[in-house]
């Protein structure tokens, strides 16, 4: 992994906490609190919300870097004594 996608991982997942700090005081000051329950929901759904972002976005970049996404069409080819229309 480069050093640029590792920084981006960890100011992802700071960010995510300090998210996470200030609604979780939000909440405190307005209501009796979290129950732990409540406080693994909230903290899984964050990370695995983050998790399939990151994912996605990954899956992204990789498939247009590596070509992927181009569209294939007969007019596009070089090699014009092959009859692309059947």
């Amino acid at each position: 992994m480069s050093r640029k996608l590792i920084f981006w991982v960890v100011a992802s997942f700071l960010f995510l906490g300090a998210m996470l700090w200030g609604i979780s005081r939000l909440w405190e000051s307005n209501a009796d609190g979290l129950s732990g329950h409540g406080w693994v929901a909230y903290v899984l759904g964050g990370v695995l919300t983050l998790a399939l972002s990151m994912g996605l976005f990954l899956l992204t970049f990789h498939s247009a870097r590596h070509g992927y996404d181009e569209i294939d069409r007969p007019e596009d080819r070089t090699d014009q004594n092959i009859d692309y229309r059947q």
